[in-house]
């Protein structure tokens, strides 16, 4: 085996912990999603069904990163497994997105009551009291494919010349870059959240919605700290090649799987 292209020391059995952890999620959303639906047990919810794909992703990622531990010097499979490490976040929360848009939709119908002369009458519910939330997705899943094309166009620069010379640095910068834009994306995306609780799920809610809730705040946080960590270590790498969270035995930023497990809680 040549020279490791990692930056840090991979473990094997932290690769093939999260590879069997994160099947759990993949064949319960699977279930969810495509074989209770079809079965009658359950309504139809396809914005889960990205939740399955990002999870059968991280499988796949973290499948190869046990065979690329054993070939640290690979850069097929290093390169593999670190881009679909990066996918799998941007299909988990465009599942988010579309949920609380839905969310938002169906609260109290549609709109807030107001009275009137006569009848009360409901006000489409905008949010922020100007936009749409039809426009949650739309806009947050633009900037998620936007943020995941920059995250690979670094990628593949650093990638170009053997994550070395000035190539890597401009790569790293690119991709940091691309982080930076998935975590602002995603830090707006809970202050909406935190917009929706405190102003249309802040009285009487069904317990349903408040689950929902509560699943998104769980799988919102674990995110948060997914994408830190991964932040931390290209940051890290553009820096002394020494991200806190990599300069360890075990590959930390695979810590992420616990954010599937925030998505056992959305199954109302």
């Amino acid at each position: 085996m040549g020279d490791s292209i990692y930056f840090y020391n991979p473990s094997l059995a932290a690769s093939i912990l999260f590879t069997i952890l994160y099947t759990i999620p993949l064949l319960y959303h699977t279930y969810l999603s495509l074989i209770a639906p079809y079965t009658g047990l359950q309504k139809k919810v396809p914005y889960f069904i990205p939740i399955a794909i990002g999870a059968a992703t991280e499988v796949a990622a973290y499948a190869i990163r046990a065979a690329s531990v054993h070939q640290q010097d690979n850069i097929g499979l290093y390169a593999t497994s670190s881009s679909l490490i990066v996918i799998a976040p941007v299909l988990v929360c465009a599942s988010l997105y579309i949920l609380i848009g839905r969310l938002i939709r169906s609260s109290a119908g549609g709109g807030r009551a107001t009275p009137s002369s006569d009848t009360e009458t409901k006000e489409p519910v905008q949010l922020f009291g100007r936009f749409s939330p039809s426009w949650i997705p739309r806009v947050f899943v633009t900037s998620d494919v936007v943020s995941f094309l920059t995250q690979a166009a670094g990628s593949g620069i650093a990638s170009s010349n053997d994550w070395t010379g000035k190539e890597k640095d401009v790569g790293v910068g690119v991709l940091i870059a691309g982080l930076v834009l998935q975590l602002v994306t995603f830090g707006f995306f809970l202050v909406v959240v935190v917009w929706f609780d405190l102003s249309f799920a802040s009285g009487e809610v069904e317990e349903g919605v408040r689950s929902v809730l509560r699943g998104i705040y769980i799988a919102g946080f674990f995110i948060m700290v997914r994408i830190l960590f991964i932040f931390d270590t290209f940051v890290g790498l553009g820096v002394a090649n020494c991200g806190y969270f990599v300069t360890g035995s075990v590959d930390l930023p695979g810590c992420g799987v616990l954010h599937g497990y925030g998505h056992l809680y959305l199954d109302s």
